[in-house]
């Protein structure tokens, strides 16, 4: 009669019994018991790469959002230079009395406040893609590294 304990990846197993058992069950179940083991991390690790494609098809669009807020600031400070321009050349055209000049300057004011109200709305939509961009890389980093374990587990 032979006693025997063995415990695998956190299940423990007791056995009483002849050797005859040990020598042609045991094995079997042991190749068993790996390969269930390992076909739930293939499971898992395809789960985390579903994610992280997800991931990386929602981190395209941030990019592609990212690139739209760039032309759209592009444009932004275009338009507002050809402002400024054409509003230089009505200040030349202007005769030198003070109501003129005046009146230019309140509306090189408004232009300002125009662009930089614009300006800073683009700015923070860059700053949420940012920070939405970074979450999201650092989710998937992670997630990467909790791959890579469970595949250097299996080794």
């Amino acid at each position: 009669m032979t006693k025997l304990k063995l415990k695998i990846f956190g299940t423990e197993v007791e056995y009483k019994g002849n050797e005859k058992f040990l020598e042609t069950k045991v094995p079997k179940l042991l190749e068993a018991f790996k390969k269930s083991y390992n076909g739930e991390v293939k499971r898992n690790l395809l789960e985390v790469h579903e994610d992280l494609q997800r991931n990386l098809a929602t981190m395209e669009g941030y990019s592609a959002s990212m690139s739209r807020l760039s032309e759209e600031l592009d444009h932004g400070i275009k338009e507002s230079h050809e402002k400024l321009v054409n509003f230089l050349e009505s200040i030349e055209t202007l005769s030198s009395s003070p109501s003129d000049l005046l009146a230019a300057t309140e509306g090189m004011q408004e232009m300002n406040r125009a662009f930089s109200m614009q300006y800073l709305g683009i700015q923070e939509k860059i700053a949420q893609e940012t920070r939405e961009f970074a979450m999201l890389s650092n989710i998937m980093k992670a997630k990467h590294e909790a791959a890579k374990n469970a595949i250097n587990n299996i080794r």
